[in-house]
This record gives structure tokens, sequence and C-alpha cells, in this order.
């Protein structure tokens, strides 16, 4: 028989100034690339995705990256995001949203800094992060007493655990410098509804519509015109979720005067309608 004991260690370099709280948890099996989830944000919470099996493609803050089995996703509070599966690969996923963690020099509901690297590879510890999130998933379908006591501190667990990630990033995806892509990205974000148009972004940056078209998808890793509308469409899927809104005001809120083209462009992001996508996300 081998005993081990445990040791004194060295601290985590995640000091945790107010634990977070967990709100629900998610297992999404490969079906989830029938219906991408284009660009959305959690204004009050944050969220870690571990990816089981399958590979994709992620936006996270303005930068695209290619996402595959074993890597670790991390949405700060009011980041915006997209997923998409890679066609013919599938994806499946872990997820986990939580609120209320105050890191000490990190605002509240963020796990890494705003220039730190979202996408994090589990490495040596993936069995461990997939068993983590595999019992929180469990335990939140048991509804038994002391389910949310032992669901705290399970997720307590998984941060710290990220806190050895953190600590040694994957080099592969270093944080890029932020410049002119970026911050045509941040003006498509604030101005999503407005009538957007390359040579008017170019106009309003000075610079040639090539030169931004260039910078931007060297940055971002699509353009600008591909970026604004899945930011539409994203909004609009929240838009679907959470009101009762029509497909034609939703339509307008986004940007869209004409419902026929936000049906299109809808449609060729997601897969299917907007009506559509609303009965079958709600179960309707």
């Amino acid at each position: 028989m081998l005993q081990r004991f445990l040791q004194p260690g060295a601290s985590s370099s995640l000091v945790v100034e107010r634990p977070a709280e967990l709100l629900y948890m998610c297992r999404v099996e490969g079906r989830h690339s029938e219906m991408p989830r284009a660009m959305h944000r959690h204004d009050d919470c944050a969220e870690i995705v571990f990816i089981r099996e399958g590979q994709g493609t992620h936006i996270i803050g303005g930068r695209e990256y290619r996402t595959r089995r074993g890597d670790l996703l991390i949405y700060n509070g009011g980041t915006l995001h997209d997923e998409s599966a890679c066609p013919g690969a599938g994806i499946g996923v872990y997820c986990c949203g939580f609120r209320g963690l105050k890191l000490r020099g990190l605002p509240v509901n963020h796990l890494v800094p705003e220039q730190g690297s979202p996408v994090l590879a589990s490495g040596e510890h993936h069995d461990d992060f997939e068993g983590l999130m595999g019992l929180l998933h469990a335990q939140v379908a048991t509804r038994q007493d002391g389910t949310a006591e032992i669901c705290h501190h399970l997720l307590q667990a998984l941060i710290l655990l990220m806190g050895r990630l953190l600590e040694r990033p994957d080099p592969r995806l270093a944080a890029p410098r932020y410049e002119l892509g970026q911050d045509v990205r941040r003006y498509i974000d604030e101005r999503y509804a407005e009538a957007l148009g390359l040579e008017g972004m170019a106009a309003r940056f000075k610079v040639s519509p090539y030169h931004l078209a260039h910078r931007f998808k060297a940055t971002v890793g699509c353009s600008p015109i591909h970026y604004l509308i899945r930011r539409r469409v994203g909004e609009a899927q929240s838009l679907l979720i959470n009101t009762e809104l029509s497909v034609a005001e939703i339509a307008e809120r986004v940007g869209y005067r004409h419902p026929s083209y936000f049906n299109t462009a809808f449609k060729k992001v997601v897969g299917v309608t907007p009506g559509s996508y609303r009965r079958r996300y709600l179960g309707r």
C-alpha cells in the first residue's frame, strides 16, 4: 500500500478575495455544431468551457482561436465570444457559469487580465478538469441535500486548478499586441446596429479599405463585414432566447431594416431561420 501525506506547499498565485457562486452547468454534445452560437456576452457572470471532444473556432475578446480537445476557454464577464464547431468534426463541451468571483488585481467575474490568453491547454491536468467538470454536472442534476455545498467546493477547486495553468500559459496562444484591427473591432461592437460598411469605416480610421480589411483579418481572424454579421446575429440569438420580441422587431434592433435580409444572414450563420431557432432552443 502506498500512503501519501499532504505536504505544505507554495500557495496559489490566485488570491481569492471573494469566492465564486455557481449559476449553471451544462454538457453539450457534438450536435452543438448544428447551431453555432454567434457573438454574445454575459455581463453578470463568467464562464469556463472545457472541450471534451472535437475541435472548433472561437473568437474571444476580438481574437480568433483554433480550439481542440482538452482546451479550456475562459469567458470573463462582459467579454464577447463566438463559438463554432469545425464542419464534420463536431464539438462536445462542459460549460460552467458562475458569478461574484473576485481575484486580487482583477475586476469581479474575471479570471484572466484583459490582455491575457483566454485559451489554455489542460495538458497533464486533462483528466482532473474533465473529472471535476463531470462531477459538478452530475451534482447539479441530483438536487439532493448538500448538493449546493458540494458544488460550491468543487467550483472553488476548479478555479484554483485553473491557477496552475494561468501560471504557465501555452506559448502558442500568446496575447497579441493591440492595434488598428482591435480598434475597428471595438468600433463595430459599439455600433453594430448602425449602417456600417467597409468604405465608411476606412474613412473613419483614415486608411484605405484594403488596409483596414487586411489589418482586421490579421488581428481578429475574419473580415470586418463577416465579424459585423456575426455580431448582429449573436445579439439576435440572445434576443430570441430571452425576449418575446417579434422577428421583425429583433431584425431592426440589430441593424437590419428589411427582415428578409436578416433571415438570410441569420440562416447562413446559424443554419436555421430565426423563428426555427427560437422554437428549437426553447423547446416550443
